[in-house]
């Protein structure tokens, strides 16, 4: 939301299939899936990477020339989709409109600058060094440990 680029891919013409990421205990996968199952739940809603851009843009009130070309990542897929037939064969169905649940999200976004501004201004990087790089290496020594004790023991 911060006034400076916004990284966008060369081609821009990526699809995506958005939707709310929230799933309730009366959703048609809890009331009617079999246990052990995988539901992919989307909303069969496409829009190239560009276009949402453009949206976001409008919706915060930017203008379209922050947008920053760069270029694609070597073997980037041009579409990202997912089979919907299963949940859809239980009875599921998006709940809301594309254009009003992106607005909802912007606006979320908007409202709680407090969850996102300590992410972008490189204090979750120093926390999230603190909480894991130690965890990480201290792993990593294990692994490296266990795979020269069996490779010892190979060699016996």
């Amino acid at each position: 939301m911060a006034r400076q680029g916004w990284p966008g891919y060369e081609h821009a013409r990526q699809l995506r299939l958005l939707w709310r990421r929230r799933l309730s205990r009366g959703s048609a996968a809890t009331r009617k899936g079999k246990d052990g199952e995988i539901y992919n739940i989307g909303g069969s809603h496409e829009i190239e990477n560009v276009v949402l851009t453009r949206q976001v843009l409008h919706l915060l009130g930017k203008p379209e020339s922050l947008i920053t070309p760069v270029a694609d990542r070597p073997g980037h897929d041009r579409r990202y989709a997912l089979d919907l037939n299963k949940i859809r064969a239980l009875g599921w169905k998006p709940a809301h409109p594309f254009a009003a649940a992106l607005e909802a999200t912007v606006a979320w976004y908007k409202g709680h600058e407090t969850w996102w501004k300590p992410i972008k201004s490189g204090a979750f990087r120093a926390y999230y060094e603190t909480q894991y790089t130690t965890a990480v290496r201290a792993e990593s020594a294990v692994r490296a440990e266990t795979l020269a004790s069996s490779d010892e023991a190979r060699a016996e």
